[in-house]
Formats: structure tokens, C-alpha cells, sequence
């Protein structure tokens, strides 16, 4: 066991306290760092929800806007369709101002019911010199009506 004197205690005892406060001063600037860091960011936060509550808002008031403009949009088809008059209708209308009886249709303008199976028709023809004709005028297609 060593023997310290008085004065060489002191000595340690004022080193030992002085790194002492030094680690006390060092982690009271981090905590005081922390603290402002925390701070500042909460404060962004703050401005980052102020922010987006507020375009919320806007958000919500086009929404009302749209679904009014929407509801009004609907409204007016609604009565477009309830008016709707087809042109035959409005023809007839015309015609019928005029005196004139309206006819279903104009001669020679009826459509075609549709495609034509010119093979069939080929091989009902009984006469031949019709089914010559036929065949003549319509060879390509009763070609692609062939399976084989």
C-alpha cells in the first residue's frame, strides 16, 4: 500500500473531477443537440401536416365540386334521353308538315341481310345456263366457300 500525500490526492482528485466534467459538459451538448434536433423536427412535422391538411381540403372541395358537376352532367342526359327523337321520327315529322304520306322506305335502297352463302345458292340453281351465269359473276367467292 502506497502512501499518497495530501497534495498528491488533491492533484488526482482535481484530474479525476476535471474529466469528469468535461464528460458532463460533452453529453449536455448532446443532449442539447438531440433536444434541438428533436425540435426542429418536429416543428417540419408540423408545417409537412399543416401542409397536406390543407390540400385535403382543397381535395375535398373538387371532389364536392366534381360529384355536383357530375350529379348536373347526369341530370341533362337524363333529359337529352327523355327528348331523344330519332331521325326517322323527325323525317316523318318534316314529311308530314309537308302533306306528304311517309313510306317505310325508298324503293331499290333496302340493305343487303347480310352475307350471302354464294355456294349454296350455286348448287340450289337447277337450270344451267343460270348456274354458268352465277358461277361467272361469283366464282372467287364460291371458291372460298369450298371446304375441304
Amino acid at each position: 500500500m502506497s502512501k499518497i500525500t495530501p497534495e498528491a490526492e488533491v492533484l488526482e482528485l482535481r484530474t479525476v473531477a476535471t474529466a469528469l466534467t468535461a464528460e458532463r459538459d460533452d453529453l449536455r451538448a448532446t443532449v442539447e443537440k438531440l433536444t434541438v434536433g428533436a425540435a426542429d423536427e418536429l416543428t417540419a412535422v408540423k408545417a409537412d401536416v399543416v401542409t397536406k391538411e390543407a390540400m385535403i381540403a382543397d381535395l375535398n372541395g373538387r371532389l364536392e365540386i366534381a360529384a355536383k358537376e357530375a350529379e348536373s352532367l347526369k341530370a341533362i342526359i337524363a333529359e337529352a334521353q327523355a327528348n331523344k327523337v330519332t331521325a326517322s321520327q323527325e323525317a316523318a315529322k318534316i314529311v308530314a308538315s309537308v302533306g306528304v304520306e311517309p313510306v317505310a322506305s325508298a324503293p331499290g335502297t333496302e340493305a343487303p341481310a347480310g352475307p350471302v352463302d354464294h355456294l349454296a345458292v350455286f348448287n340450289s340453281l337447277t337450270d344451267p345456263k343460270a348456274k354458268a351465269e352465277y358461277f361467272a359473276k361469283h366464282a372467287l367467292a364460291i371458291y372460298g366457300g369450298v371446304k375441304l
